[in-house]
């Protein structure tokens, strides 16, 4: 038999589990450490790449900007053929503002879409438009109709089968 008391083969399993998970810790550090090394060099290259990116942006947003800025304060013949200039919006604004200071004031009649008054004109219209329909429905029906009796539509063909 062995001559192992119990005591030295449980404190056996003990130091043998414990080098277990020792190994097990290292290798997941390890292999943690390889993934971070690598992500960081990865958002090194996404960090250059995002930075070009941006400067290439800003550097089209500041052109577009400079763009509409000249469009909005510069004075240009758009089209000499129609008569069609562009004034700046201060200049436009001067000429405007009289204008609408004169204006009466009143209800509106621009139409927000799905606003309570124009959901009720578009009812208003569509009931006009069912009427008109059914008007011109039975305005359609009354020449169909021979001495009290209705004319089939069919029979002018079954009236050309016959003769044939």
């Amino acid at each position: 038999m062995s001559d192992s008391n119990p005591e030295n083969n449980a404190q056996g399993r003990f130091a043998a589990r414990v080098m277990i998970v020792l190994v097990l810790l290292v290798f997941v550090v390890a292999v943690s450490a390889v993934f971070c090394l690598s992500a960081s060099q990865e958002r090194e290259v996404v960090n250059v790449v995002e930075d070009n990116r941006a400067a290439a942006r800003i550097k089209e947003l500041s052109e577009l900007n400079k763009a509409q800025q000249d469009l909005v304060t510069q004075a240009e013949v758009v089209d000499q053929a129609k008569n069609l200039v562009r004034i700046p919006v201060k200049e436009g604004m001067k000429l405007v503002l009289p204008v609408l200071k004169e204006k009466k004031e009143g209800p509106s009649k621009i139409l927000v879409p799905g606003s309570p008054t124009q959901l009720k004109q578009s009812q208003a219209a569509a009931a006009t438009a069912a009427a008109a329909k059914a008007k011109e429905g039975k305005a359609d029906k009354a020449p169909e109709k021979q001495d009290g009796a209705e004319t089939d539509k069919k029979a002018p063909e079954s009236k050309v089968s016959e003769e044939k």
